[in-house]
């Protein structure tokens, strides 16, 4: 879109208004911060940034959930105008299904994660993934690498390349006893996936393949999550 202006010494000129400055000034016109229209998108505030800088674009259900929340039309936010037919409710109605956007966040950032900020308030997730599974706002996805949770005699299996999610809520350890879960030991650089046991004062990390060896926990620990889902795609 191409407006008109007047120059101070009263020369005609054009300046392009692109879809990055409508939604800088949209949001700016309902009084709104970034970080506030990330948390009801359910992303993160880098990415409402990088729209509004015009390094970015949002698209598919991104567009049409911003366009709700700055209380405008998806054709006006692309192109500056809208139809007299345009209808947004059915253009873009949306499914009755809920459907949850979590980030992909990589085992450096588990790693890192302290199990109790809010994962909303990482400035640097990058990757976003939708799921229709029941799970709390605070879940989380992960890339698994590695063939010790691969089980070769059936379901359940957790093999390499595959996406787990992830939910960092619970009440009590002993509520995990025989859940899978991401863990991170004192001596460990990066978390870990494995079946949790407890026997007792003890407890035992297995893993779903008998060729790698049962860990035993004898130092602190941080429980990052219960994996809740496994996610592979079929070749």
């Amino acid at each position: 879109m191409t407006t008109l202006f007047t120059t101070e010494n009263g020369n005609i000129g054009y300046m392009t208004i692109d879809i990055h400055d409508r939604i800088r000034s949209k949001r700016k016109e309902l009084m709104l911060t970034q970080n506030q229209v990330a948390k009801m998108l359910g992303i993160s505030r880098v990415s409402v940034t990088k729209w509004e800088n015009g390094n970015s674009k949002p698209d598919g259900e991104h567009l049409h959930l911003l366009a709700n929340v700055l209380n405008c039309s998806a054709e006006w936010l692309l192109y500056g105008e809208q139809s007299s037919n345009y209808d947004d409710s059915k253009l873009y109605h949306l499914p009755s299904v809920i459907m949850r956007r979590l980030p992909l966040l990589s085992w450096e950032q588990v790693s890192k994660w302290d199990g109790k900020t809010p994962i909303a308030e990482m400035d640097d997730i990058d990757t976003w993934m939708e799921s229709m599974a029941d799970t709390l706002p605070s879940g989380f996805m992960m890339l698994v690498k590695g063939d010790s949770m691969a089980n070769p005699y059936g379901v359940p299996s957790i093999p390499d390349g595959s996406k787990i999610l992830v939910d960092p809520e619970y009440s009590r350890i002993e509520d995990l006893n025989g859940k899978i879960v991401v863990i991170q030991l004192a001596n460990s650089t990066e978390p870990t996936i494995k079946k949790l046991s407890i026997d007792g004062p003890n407890m035992y990390l297995l893993p779903l393949n008998p060729s790698f060896k049962i860990i035993e926990v004898n130092d602190d620990y941080v429980i990052k999550g219960r994996v809740t889902k496994i996610i592979q795609e079929l070749l």
